[in-house]
This record gives structure tokens, C-alpha cells and sequence, in this order.
């Protein structure tokens, strides 16, 4: 349904269909082939290159539609670099830790408990009021979370269980985080200007911490790291995040975020044909307990907020 009462047409659907598809398909598939690239080169560099490469391709794009800028105001970079460095480095660079030791499908499903804790820095942060619906899906999705602790799902005694759950829950909450700090001051510089000096800043921190924890460098250049590079820069980060732009144009932004909780199940289902990893009823029960909750948290109307001096 349009925020417009005109009706929409068959090509606005289809063009909308066809940008979700790009959207959740190449986010969810991402952790698993994800996992499969740190066969030959350490997480943090990994993260580093797949950043900074898709920076390439945001810049081309830039250039390509002819922007005056190719980066925001200078006003506005530093409130940019922090929000990138919450959200960036920690879903890609955490994520990418926390891979060495967690199944993709456990890792993708973590990540996205996103909402619930977006809506909880909002009211503390922001002051918003909470809607009722907001409240069902906070309990629905801390209920997924108490399962996905559970050690039929998690194996605590594996080396690095640990370590990687609490990487990816410490990622998932920064993202709540930035999302909240991001909006909540407008911004002049278009999305793609923002995205790119998000991604340099991003990619930028990443290179020190490949140099001060991975350092020597030690990397397998084989076609199977080059191809999942190449679809990093290209299809996750530079034509996903032009379709994600899209579509927040074409519908609201709380309905974009239900369908975008797709995700986790792409990565679940690739993740269970790839690497044989096995669906417990618990981690099942618990990834649709997660994703309902992070639906019915975005799924209401947000609260208006009290005006700030």
C-alpha cells in the first residue's frame, strides 16, 4: 500500500519486487559466502577490502549520475564517521570475526535482533513512547533471543562460542544504535554522498585493526576469494544499497524494514545447503520468534517525539 492514495501500478510492484529481491537475497546470501572466503584471508581484512571496494563502486555510481559532491559537508562527516564506525565495522567486521567460530545461520539470525534493540535506544535515547505493538514485539523477540542461547542451538564449549555470540549481539545492538543517532538529526548530503564516506571512514578503521591484530598480512588469492570480493563491492554494497534507496523512496520506511526480516532466512536456508549446518527446533522456534519480533517493532506507527531545545 503507497503512502499515496493513488493506486500503484503494475510496474511500480514490480519495480519494488525486483528491489527487495536484490536487497534480501544478496544480504542473506552474503553470510555464508562470507564464511567461505575466511578459508583464505583473515575477517578483519576481509571486511577492510570488501569496504573500501565497495566505496569504489558507490564513487563510480556518484560520478556516473553527476553529482556535484562526491562527499557530505563537512558538518556533517564527523556525526557520519561515528554512525559508520557503529554500524559498518561492527556488522561487517564483527560479523566477520564472529564467523571463525559461529554457524551463518546462528550469526545472520543474531544480527538481525536489530529492531528490538533500535527500539529500546530510541525510547531511552530519543524519549519516543513505545506503542503497544512495540511492546509485544520487544517480549516476542528477547523470548527468540532467551532460545537462541540455548545449548541445543549454541555449542558453549566450542572454542570461540563465546567470543562470537557476544560479537555479533555487541554488532547488532551498535546497528540499533547508529540507526537511532542517524536519524535523529536530518541530513543535507544525498544517501549515495553519505553511504561513501560511511564506507571509507569504515573501511579505513578496519585497515588499522588488520594491521595492529592480523599484521603479517596473510592471505590465499584464489578465484574463490576474488569472486566473493568482486560481489561484495558490486552487488551487496554498490546496486543493493541504490535498490535500498529505491525503495525507501517507493514505501514507507517501517514497512520497508518488515520485509527486509526476510534476510535471516536466505542466510539460513544457503547456510543449511552449503555447510550441512543443522536446524534444531530450538534455533528454528527462536530465528521465527526473532524475526517476528523485529516485524511487530517496526510494524508500528512511531510515537511522536517531545521537541528538543
Amino acid at each position: 500500500m503507497s503512502h499515496q492514495s493513488a493506486p500503484i501500478s503494475f510496474r511500480h510492484r514490480a519495480l519494488l519486487v525486483l528491489y527487495f529481491s536484490i536487497v534480501i537475497v544478496s544480504w542473506g546470501v552474503n553470510y555464508p559466502l562470507t564464511k567461505l572466503a575466511l578459508d583464505d584471508i583473515g575477517p578483519i581484512t576481509f571486511s577492510a577490502l570488501r569496504l573500501l571496494g565497495g566505496a569504489t563502486f558507490v564513487a563510480v555510481l556518484l560520478w556516473a549520475s553527476r553529482a556535484p559532491k562526491l562527499l557530505p559537508p563537512r558538518t556533517e562527516r564527523i556525526r557520519l564517521a561515528l554512525i559508520s564506525i557503529m554500524q559498518f565495522v561492527s556488522v561487517v567486521g564483527f560479523s566477520s570475526v564472529a564467523l571463525q567460530f559461529l554457524p551463518a545461520g546462528r550469526t545472520v539470525t543474531a544480527i538481525y535482533t536489530m529492531p528490538l534493540w533500535a527500539a529500546l535506544l530510541d525510547a531511552m535515547i530519543m524519549k519516543t513512547r513505545l506503542r503497544h505493538t512495540q511492546y509485544i514485539g520487544i517480549l516476542v523477540s528477547l523470548a527468540g533471543i532467551i532460545l537462541f542461547l540455548q545449548p541445543s542451538v549454541i555449542d558453549w564449549g566450542a572454542p570461540g562460542a563465546v567470543l562470537g555470540t557476544l560479537l555479533v549481539m555487541a554488532a547488532a545492538i551498535l546497528w540499533g544504535l547508529g540507526a537511532v543517532l542517524y536519524r535523529g538529526r536530518l541530513l543535507t548530503a544525498s544517501l549515495l554522498s553519505q553511504t561513501l564516506w560511511q564506507l571509507l571512514v569504515s573501511g579505513a578503521v578496519l585497515c588499522i585493526g588488520a594491521l595492529l591484530l592480523e599484521y603479517p598480512l596473510d592471505a590465499d588469492v584464489t578465484i574463490q576469494l576474488v569472486s566473493i570480493l568482486l560481489w561484495n563491492w558490486v552487488v551487496p554494497t554498490a546496486i543493493a544499497i541504490v535498490a535500498w534507496s529505491r525503495i525507501l523512496y517507493m514505501v514507507p520506511a517501517a514497512i520497508a524494514g518488515q520485509c527486509l526480516m526476510a534476510t535471516p532466512f536466505v542466510g539460513i536456508g544457503l547456510s543449511t545447503l552449503m555447510f550441512q549446518e543443522s536446524l534444531p527446533p530450538a534455533f528454528t522456534s527462536s530465528a521465527v520468534l526473532i524475526v517476528s519480533g523485529g516485524v511487530l517493532t517496526l510494524l508500528a506507527k512511531p510515537a511522536a517525539r517531545p521537541r528538543t531545545p
